[in-house]
């Protein structure tokens, strides 16, 4: 047979089974072998079974995943074993089948007619087996030309499992929304109460306070002293107590939604000058030396001065209370994007790794050791991290144990008209 002529795969093995070739004419006997064995295939084809070549055949038969092979009508012409294995059928039930008698949501011919040869896609249904089962599958379609004719080959996949994992994850991530809900409800509500609770909290204790400075005063005026050093005692422990009351209340507004940012023109250097009077006192108290700079050139901002006040205060407060001895002060610097950037540092013990990683958490004092000899709720540097937040910009903070603290806080020099905290 002439090498350069190019021939269908199964047109080239009836020939080759029949001893023809271009060597010379065939004779009678070859010819009329030849030829019945090629009606023979053409009436397989027509009767139901497409042969394109055996190489493709045996590759249909032999496939792990189900194929199915059938016409635009969805008459099935060709299977192979894993198809029978998936349906529970034999090949000959379903070479009697459509497509319609197993597939429950694919309408035959809704798509066979209008696909293009060669055109590919996929497709999602369910598939109902001889036992009656019922369960997804995800078919790849392709259209093409055999025996003169378009013919559809389908490669369907079972994918329970697939569908049934995800069912199972939808169900969770539900349940993990009703959990989620359910407690930033039961959050919000008890941030409602604290925060509702704020003057019946206070005005108790601002009594107490109250009545034991006046007493003072009229013993200091008019009596003995005898008393005076309870009396101080207990003013000192309710001024203690109510700023501790102070603390988690505002942390419950914010958490509640009902701490509001109110924004007013002012100079940070005459802020800086009021925060430094305030500070001079605690400085003392532990030997430490006070330092507050400012860029030259005065800058003015416009954002919640009151905040701001406080969000220095309490670094600043900090920045004493664990420094004795040594340094603690302030510098404030601005740049042309209108962004101030106020260092708040000291020479302090400074922080380990760890307690760097939970700074900013409520209720988180660095260590046992630091919440016994210190004090305090651990409430001043969340409160801190929630005001800058409010005012539209961040803090950050470097340390290293026995070589001090840093904490920088990067604001907007002009309040935006919407932060949240």
């Amino acid at each position: 047979m002439d090498e350069s002529k190019q021939y269908h795969a199964v047109l080239a093995h009836e020939l080759e089974q029949a001893g023809l070739n271009d060597s010379g004419v065939p004779d009678e006997e070859a010819w009329r072998a030849f030829l019945g064995r090629v009606s023979h295939r053409l009436h397989e084809a027509y009767a139901g079974t497409v042969i394109l070549d055996e190489r493709f055949d045996k590759m249909i038969r032999h496939a792990v995943d189900p194929f199915f092979l059938h016409d635009t009508e969805g008459r099935v012409i060709e299977v192979n074993h894993a198809a029978c294995e998936m349906l529970g059928y034999t090949r000959e039930e379903l070479l009697e089948m459509g497509v319609g008698d197993f597939e429950m949501d694919l309408a035959p011919g809704a798509i066979w007619d209008r696909m293009r040869v060669d055109e590919v896609f996929t497709v999602e249904g369910r598939h109902r087996s001889k036992g009656g089962r019922v369960y997804p599958v995800e078919t790849r379609v392709g259209a093409f030309m055999a025996g003169g004719r378009k013919v559809i080959l389908a490669l369907c996949r079972d994918v329970s499992e697939r569908v049934e994992r995800a069912r199972e994850l939808e169900a969770l991530n539900q349940a993990l929304e009703r959990a989620r809900d359910e407690a930033v409800m039961a959050s919000s509500s008890k941030s409602a109460f604290l925060a509702d609770m704020s003057h019946e909290l206070r005005t108790p204790l601002n009594a107490v306070i109250g009545y034991s400075e006046f007493v003072l005063e009229q013993m200091q005026d008019e009596g003995p002293v005898r008393y005076r050093d309870e009396l101080e005692r207990i003013r000192v422990a309710g001024q203690h107590m109510l700023s501790l009351i102070n603390d988690v209340l505002d942390l419950s507004k914010i958490e509640a939604g009902k701490l509001e940012a109110r924004a007013a023109s002012f100079d940070l250097s005459e802020l800086l000058g009021d925060v430094e009077s305030t500070a001079e006192p605690l400085a003392m108290v532990n030997g430490n030396r006070l330092e507050i700079a400012c860029a030259p050139g005065a800058f003015a901002m416009h954002t919640d001065a009151t905040k701001l006040r406080q969000i220095l205060l309490n670094l600043l407060g900090n920045a004493c209370k664990f420094t004795e001895g040594g340094e603690v002060g302030v510098r404030a610097t601005s740049d042309e994007a209108g962004w101030v950037e106020l260092q708040v540092w000291d020479t302090g013990v400074g922080m380990s790794k760890e307690a760097l990683g939970r700074v900013f958490e409520a209720f988180e004092q660095a260590d046992e050791q630091t919440e016994e000899r210190y004090g305090g709720t651990g409430l001043g540097l969340t409160l801190t991290e929630r005001f800058c937040r409010l005012l539209g910009g961040r803090i950050s903070v470097r340390s290293q144990p026995g070589e001090g603290t840093e904490f920088r806080v990067r604001l907007p020099q002009v309040l935006p008209e919407l932060s949240e905290v």
